[in-house]
């Protein structure tokens, strides 16, 4: 069974800034000492796919379902960013595990989206 409504403008507005600041927080306190070390393996890969999962939930939902690849290519590409990032700091390492579970949790969630939405249809008019 697929619902097809789509979501009011302030919850696609709200949540797309709730993606922006999830982003903003993973690189922001992502950089703070205290994180290198905070969720240790395998717990760490559970993790990623939650925030991962969030994060393409979020993207989902602010699109309204209508750009599902730009949403799983957008989720690949902080991943890798945020990656790229931790490996330049102190006491962290990008991770090629952390980078597939970030990808299979934006696959995932969306394809699992997909499912359950179907892709997002243009608005009707008034």
């Amino acid at each position: 069974m697929k619902i097809h409504h789509s979501p009011s403008p302030l919850v696609c507005s709200l949540c797309l800034a709730a993606a922006a600041l999830l982003i903003f927080q993973l690189f922001y306190l992502g950089a703070k000492p205290e994180a290198a070390g905070l969720v240790h393996p395998p717990w760490d890969k559970l993790a990623h796919f939650a925030v991962y999962s969030t994060l393409t939930a979020l993207l989902w939902i602010g699109t309204e379902g209508r750009m599902p690849l730009a949403v799983v290519a957008a989720v690949a590409a902080v991943g890798a960013l945020d990656e790229l990032h931790q490996s330049s700091l102190p006491g962290r390492i990008g991770d090629a595990w952390d980078f597939l579970a970030d990808i299979c949790a934006g696959v995932g969630t969306a394809f699992a989206l997909l499912l359950l939405y179907g892709a997002g249809r243009p608005r009707r008019a008034g």
